[in-house]
């Protein structure tokens, strides 16, 4: 038997939501990592600050490494650098959508088969792979900063 087309609904939006708080949890202990102060901003204030002072400080590093020749640095910090990019990417996706799912609920979920739908042309297998993805870039962004801060 098949689910009330509201419970369906209702379980679509709120599989986008775990999905965002995900990896706003990673991100978070990602940020507490590099810097204790970074675990108690608020969620929009993530990619800001990844773009700004996180990036800025990996720029920074990389222009020491350059000046020491440090090449196996310069490529993590590379690395790093592309990582903090597509994590910003993420968490401004994942908000989006989270934010769709609980406040527009005019916003239709389109169901294409039993276990597969999309809100917002986010299809739930790309919104899944937030979380795989998330934990790779923090690990890369991680091991770049550890290098630097050994």
């Amino acid at each position: 038997m098949e689910a009330p087309a509201d419970q369906k609904d209702a379980f679509a939006r709120s599989a986008y939501n775990r999905f965002y708080y995900s990896v706003f949890l990673q991100s978070r202990e990602m940020m507490k990592q590099l810097d204790s102060k970074w675990s108690t901003l608020p969620h929009a204030d993530y990619p800001k600050v990844l773009n700004g002072k996180v990036l800025r400080t990996f720029k920074l590093e990389r222009r020491r490494a350059e000046k020491n020749r440090d090449r196996d640095l310069i490529k993590s910090i590379d690395q790093a650098m592309f990582s903090i990019e597509r994590l910003r990417d993420i968490i401004l996706a994942a908000n989006v959508t989270r934010v769709v799912a609980d406040y527009e609920p005019e916003e239709a979920i389109v169901f294409t088969a039993a276990d597969n739908y999309s809100l917002s042309n986010i299809d739930v297998s790309d919104a899944r792979g937030w979380t795989t993805q998330t934990a790779a870039h923090c690990r890369t962004i991680l091991r770049a900063w550890n290098q630097f801060n050994a």
